[in-house]
């Protein structure tokens, strides 16, 4: 009896480190199909920041990269920079950039054969 208390509350203790851990940050990959990736905050109440974007491409290659925000109609260009002889790039945003309800994160590259990954934080 008293092993499966502890092991239930191990089992307890793992799932809150987990939901804690998860509290502060996630990863999502999407598919650079179509050149371009829009992440959209479509939660009221709610606010996240980019901690990173890292883009992958199948092989080396030289790519024109653009990351905008998008909000309440406008665009504004946060980065655009070229990667050269490259298969792999990351931007980490110089300053907190958070993103409310019905702004989108847009994510361009000129070569469409590759993932991006957004690394976001809640706020």
């Amino acid at each position: 009896m008293k092993a499966g208390v502890i092991v239930l509350l191990l089992g307890v203790a793992v799932m809150m480190a987990g939901v804690a851990a998860r509290a502060d940050g996630w990863a999502t990959t999407y598919s650079l199909t179509n050149g371009s990736v829009g992440v959209s905050n479509s939660q009221a109440n709610s606010c996240w920041t980019p901690v990173a974007v890292l883009w992958k491409f199948s092989t080396v290659t030289n790519a024109q990269l653009a990351v905008h925000r998008e909000s309440q109609g406008s665009s504004f260009v946060l980065s655009q920079f070229d990667a050269s002889n490259t298969a792999s790039v990351v931007w980490v945003p110089e300053a907190a950039y958070p993103f409310s309800f019905g702004d989108t994160l847009l994510l361009i590259s000129s070569f469409s054969n590759g993932q991006v990954q957004v690394i976001r934080k809640a706020n």
